[in-house]
């Protein structure tokens, strides 16, 4: 048994998980299971698994004998290889649940983003090490990379306006999802984490920054709603984004005034013709 923090309202995810981890580590090959995901499950969430093995021989062996294994856990509805060849996924039918299955060596090196997860197997300790130095180590802050992204942001603003203006507004939809994740982006890199997608940060955010985040996803698509939803990624960016920016010395002050007397501008001849 073994009792998962995030399923524990969620007993056919917890029964599952015992099922497959019970079949696994009988298995001489593996050397290692722990589950991995969300630190936050709900009932459509998946079972995300990794298997750890000494060495090549027995990764592919059991690999190719996934279709038996995982048939030993239950009824399978389907079933297929998810970024080959390193995923196997599994659809269970009674619980209509999904496991994916990955198969990795020892790894190598210590990876930052391996802190948080559920150890089912590890007679050797070999994750409970990788955990022990990864807890030591950070992510770095890429300052090029940041400036480069804090530039097309600004310049983005131009490409928004022009679609929202032309009543292309699907399009100036996806222009606010590109924002989201920009937003996104810049949260993870000023944590030192691995970089999500955004509808993870939900789970991660305080409640002022999510009551902003909240405003950027649409239930209307218009060109007041578009120009709500991009006031929402500005008010974000500004209050918890800018600072960070400024203090590092890459935040384009020229250039991100004129673009937002731009939007500005735009925004109030726009919604003053269509009031009207």
């Amino acid at each position: 048994m073994h009792q998962i923090e995030k399923f524990k309202n969620l007993p056919k995810h917890q029964s599952l998980l015992n099922k497959v981890a019970k079949i696994i580590t009988e298995d001489p090959r593996v050397v290692g299971l722990y589950l991995g995901g969300s630190q936050s499950a709900d009932e459509y969430s998946d079972i995300d698994l990794s298997i750890s093995f000494a060495n090549e021989e027995d990764r592919d062996s059991f690999r190719n004998e996934r279709l038996e294994i995982a048939k030993k856990v239950g009824r399978i509805k389907a079933e297929s290889m998810s970024g080959f060849p390193t995923v196997y996924v599994v659809f269970y039918e009674d619980e209509e649940i999904k496991v994916d299955f990955a198969f990795n060596l020892l790894p190598p090196e210590t990876r930052p983003d391996k802190i948080n997860f559920d150890i089912l197997y590890d007679p050797e300790r070999h994750l409970v090490r990788m955990i022990e130095e990864s807890a030591k180590m950070k992510w770095d802050v890429d300052i090029a990379d940041l400036t480069h992204r804090i530039n097309h942001y600004h310049m983005g603003i131009s490409y928004t306006v022009s679609k929202i203006l032309r009543g292309e507004w699907w399009d100036a939809l996806d222009c606010i999802d590109f924002y989201r994740k920009y937003l996104v982006k810049f949260e993870d890199s000023f944590a030192e984490r691995k970089q999500e997608n955004y509808r993870r940060l939900e789970k991660k955010l305080d409640k002022d920054r999510l009551a902003v985040f909240d405003r950027t996803l649409l239930s209307e698509l218009t060109q007041e709603s578009l120009f709500r939803g991009m006031d929402a990624i500005f008010e974000y960016f500004n209050r918890f984004l800018k600072e960070k920016f400024q203090e590092l010395g890459i935040f384009p002050e020229e250039d991100a005034r004129r673009m937002m007397e731009y939007y500005e501008r735009k925004k109030k001849e726009t919604l003053e013709l269509s009031n009207s």
